[in-house]
């Protein structure tokens, strides 16, 4: 019975597919057309998500610095709070032009290789380009969501958990909000560049989302060091660890998923490296 549902071996020695392996079949091609067509739609409509984006931003920003005029914040001061919002708004759109304007070229094949596991044999730029598994589909258009998700997500969480700045608040408070909002233009602006690569289909983007994985980190502990001197309350200090830890957490999490799939998918290999399993 289970070799009727996978599979029977005709007469001529050809495997014939099964009801499972066809009902399989059937809803990966569904899922592989439906990736085609949420890349084709981030790809038509980047001006509105980018309109969208800064519109929703704004209207979060103007609320905060509201509040804080409402608690005596004077003209001056909200104008110099104002700065890391706009820092926070217009990051990710900046990593964006540059990326675009930077690396225009997708057919240059990458000069040092990191990805070393496995046995891949290497395709001319022609074969590559023709190749089923050439493209930002399939997989690749999860992780392209993601990034875009973890942008909107990790400044969603600042808005909601940061106070405004205010001029009569403990100097903590200070360092605290200039190191988060610093930490936080920074990271939007990395993960847009690399949200670019994957889109254009440029061979650095696997090293560079790496590189910017090791940033996050890296950052994340930067601020626990930058803030551990200067005098903050338990009832912020001990929140402010979670936090931290939290996002290095879900930074982890990204590589333990994406890492192996970045290493060995027949289809990153193929999009940005140009090479092809040799059993293949």
């Amino acid at each position: 019975m289970i070799r009727n549902f996978l599979g029977v071996v005709t007469q001529e020695g050809v495997r014939s597919p099964g009801p499972i392996a066809i009902a399989v079949r059937a809803y990966a091609g569904k899922l592989a057309l439906r990736s085609v067509a949420i890349t084709r739609w981030i790809e038509a409509h980047l001006t509105h998500l980018a309109v969208a984006w800064v519109s929703v931003m704004a209207l979060l920003s103007v609320a905060k610095l509201v509040k804080a005029g409402r608690l005596g914040a004077t003209m001056d001061w909200l104008a110099l709070a104002a700065v890391p919002y706009l820092a926070i708004i217009i990051a990710p759109l900046i990593g964006f032009l540059l990326a675009r304007a930077a690396f225009q070229s997708i057919d240059d094949a990458p000069g040092v290789r990191l990805a070393l596991f496995g046995r891949w044999r290497s395709l001319r730029l022609k074969e590559a380009h023709s190749h089923p598994l050439y493209g930002t589909t399939g997989f690749l258009t999860s992780l392209l969501v993601g990034l875009l998700f973890g942008i909107v997500m990790r400044t969603g969480e600042f808005f909601m958990i940061q106070p405004a700045l205010l001029a009569h608040a403990p100097a903590w408070s200070h360092i605290l909000y200039l190191a988060m909002a610093t930490e936080l233009a920074m990271m939007n602006f990395f993960y847009m560049v690399c949200f670019v690569l994957a889109l254009r289909r440029v061979p650095l983007f696997p090293k560079m989302l790496a590189y910017v994985w090791i940033l996050d980190i890296l950052a994340q502990v930067a601020i626990a060091g930058s803030l551990s001197g200067v005098g903050l309350p338990v009832e912020v200090a001990e929140p402010l660890g979670t936090l931290l830890m939290a996002n290095m957490n879900t930074v982890m999490v990204s590589i333990f998923i994406w890492m192996p799939y970045l290493l060995l998918s027949d289809r990153v290999n193929v999009t940005f490296r140009q090479r092809v399993s040799a059993s293949a």
